[in-house]
């Protein structure tokens, strides 16, 4: 883990100040001696030992810029308030890089008649809300990595145990609503270190999942889970697109029925004008043949 990592590099840093302290005390020795032995060059010693004193202030006010960091760096490790932040944090940065914008919600009331809130809500395709809390053994497992014997080993995780199950015990019962959320929460772990420390303590996430109806997640298996709700959103919505696109062809198909309804009958009603005219061309006819005869016999009888 990185914050391990500063401690090592913090803890060198401060081995190596004092070495450097070490060495400029000796050097102070060394000039005093000469000082007793040589009496002639009090003023070039009176500016050594300026310099020496001024690096040693330096180098106390160097301590003290890493020592700082240090402490706040244990009291954070102990388990207060800022390390369950940084779990939050941790949690919110994989739901925002995985999951749709409208599909999580961070420090949700899911029950109206509780004022406590969950660190994340994820709301599946379905419209199911499975409520994820993050919790931090940093503690525990710091604990763990400086005890001596097989024996504290042991107390710790067994002290560790506890720790989930009350917490486990904590959030399915504050979070678990019937016909809001999924039928389990999530108990998540920001730290794959301990989830390996959680790992060794026989048969925790079995009675966690059947007992307290929670699971237990680390970063990778949370992002893996996240990625298969995602893809759960990713379907519905082809559904979606598909359901539209379908209506749209209905729409269209229905109109080609129509308009082929509409060209028989405009082809009957061609049909039946056609017919029309060719009687009334027959008429004319007949008219035409009468009038001409009757011209040819008025001409006769002229």
């Amino acid at each position: 883990m990185t914050f391990y990592t500063n401690i090592m590099i913090n803890y060198l840093i401060f081995i190596c100040l004092i070495a450097i302290l070490s060495i400029l005390i000796f050097i102070l020795f060394r000039i005093k001696s000469k000082d007793s032995i040589d009496k002639g060059g009090n003023e070039n010693i009176q500016n050594k030992l300026n310099e020496v004193s001024k690096d040693l202030n330096k180098i106390e006010l160097d301590l003290a810029s890493v020592t700082t960091p240090l402490n706040e760096l244990n009291r954070f490790l102990g388990g207060n308030v800022t390390t369950g932040r940084l779990g939050e944090w941790n949690l919110e940065s994989i739901v925002r890089d995985i999951m749709p914008s409208n599909s999580y919600e961070f420090q949700h009331q899911i029950n109206p008649e509780s004022r406590d809130l969950v660190d994340c809500s994820i709301t599946s395709a379905e419209g199911v809300i499975i409520p994820i809390d993050s919790k931090f053994y940093a503690g525990q497992y710091q604990k763990y990595q400086d005890a001596n014997t097989g024996t504290e080993r042991k107390k710790i995780l067994v002290n560790l145990r506890n720790e989930v199950l009350t917490d486990a015990n904590d959030i399915s019962d504050k979070y678990l609503i019937g016909n809001i959320t999924s039928n389990y929460v999530i108990l998540y772990i920001p730290s794959e270190k301990i989830l390996d420390l959680i790992n060794q303590i026989e048969g925790l996430r079995e009675e966690s999942f059947t007992e307290k109806k929670t699971l237990i997640m680390g970063p990778n298996t949370l992002a893996a889970f996240l990625d298969m709700v995602r893809t759960g959103h990713h379907y519905l919505k082809l559904n979606e697109t598909a359901t539209k696109v379908a209506s749209v062809v209905r729409g269209i198909q229905k109109e080609f029925s129509n308009f082929d309804a509409n060209t028989s009958s405009v082809l009957k009603r061609l049909d039946g004008a056609t017919k029309d005219v060719q009687n009334l061309q027959t008429r004319i006819n007949v008219l035409g043949s009468k009038l001409e005869k009757g011209a040819e016999s008025l001409e006769d009888e002229k």
